[in-house]
């Protein structure tokens, strides 16, 4: 059978990236598919997230055959133009919509390797790769684990939770209200970094505001794993996020603010908190349509259908 070959970084932090690569082998192994993450050098591999795939590394200079299906990050451009020449089937996984992640020479796009075929869990990112490179890409739905992310009522508390490894302005921020002491110093505030996946939700289970800053986000999956654990979300759509983000209105499911402008997002934070000090309830509603929005992302089986959906028709049988 066809090897389907996922190659990921070697990046060892935490990232919803990393996350994604290694839940499709693992989807994909589990549905029969002879699928593998394909690292840089012996041992390195990523455990932080829990899921698990077979390992191949190229340090050890593995045979790759025109049988063999290639999936390739778009952070990885270099793998493209190695594989220039390769006789077998090539996708790449495109997970952000940012060209500075792409990093193309100039004049260049993904066809000018021969790459055709593209897979990507983001409808704006699925509209960015027709106009700017006239090649299609096949959505795989998103996937947020209810195992892990979802709503508990008893561990809730005064908890503010933000990311910084993309982006530290929550963290300034953190430091500019705490520093007018209540109702600020009244909260918890958390910066989520390195930490399991399973610490990682655990946090976003006791927290009652997730503040998202980061600006070029595919999906945003992030704020999705937020509001599965109703948290009221507060800050930037990261572009991507506007899939699904609604700031206003009888389905509003977040506090949206413009991307950047952290004026702005400190101001609007400063009234959210002071609301929430007076009364915690003060925005239940917002955080209820938060949950619902998320359910819609939490069937295993929308995405293991959608990737069947790619590969099967992609892969050789042992006959």
């Amino acid at each position: 059978m066809s090897r389907i070959l996922y190659f990921c970084p070697d990046f060892p932090q935490p990232s919803g990236g990393i996350k994604t690569l290694y839940r499709h082998a693992q989807t994909l192994v589990g549905m029969g598919f002879d699928a593998w993450i394909v690292h840089q050098k012996r041992p390195f591999q990523v455990t932080w997230h829990g899921y698990e795939a077979p390992t191949l590394w190229l340090s050890e200079r593995p045979r790759f055959t025109p049988q063999d299906v290639l999936v390739i990050p778009e952070v990885m451009p270099q793998v493209m133009q190695q594989t220039a020449r390769f006789s077998g089937e090539r996708l790449v996984i495109a997970l952000s919509w940012s060209p500075t992640y792409w990093n193309l020479p100039a004049g260049q796009t993904w066809p000018s390797y021969g790459i055709h075929r593209v897979i990507t869990k983001s409808q704006l990112i699925e509209a960015y790769l027709r106009w700017s490179m006239g090649i299609e890409a096949t959505l795989i739905s998103e996937y947020v684990t209810p195992d892990r992310y979802f709503y508990s009522a008893e561990v809730k508390r005064p908890k503010i939770s933000y990311l910084t490894r993309k982006e530290r302005s929550a963290a300034w921020l953190h430091q500019v209200l705490v520093a007018r002491g209540e109702p600020f110093t009244s909260f918890d505030w958390m910066p989520l970094r390195e930490l399991s996946e399973d610490e990682y939700a655990r946090h976003l289970r006791e927290t009652a505001v997730y503040i998202t800053t980061n600006m070029q986000e595919g999906m945003n999956s992030s704020v999705l794993e937020a509001m599965a654990c109703g948290c009221l979300v507060v800050g930037y759509s990261g572009v991507g996020g506007n899939v699904y983000m609604e700031p206003e209105g009888a389905t509003q499911n977040c506090i949206l603010v413009e991307n950047g402008n952290v004026p702005a997002l400190g101001q609007r934070l400063e009234r959210v908190l002071r609301v929430l000090a007076a009364d915690p309830e003060a925005y239940a509603d917002v955080v209820r349509s938060g949950l619902e929005t998320a359910r819609r992302y939490q069937n295993p089986a929308a995405e293991a259908d959608s990737l069947r959906a790619v590969f099967s028709p992609l892969v050789v049988s042992e006959s």
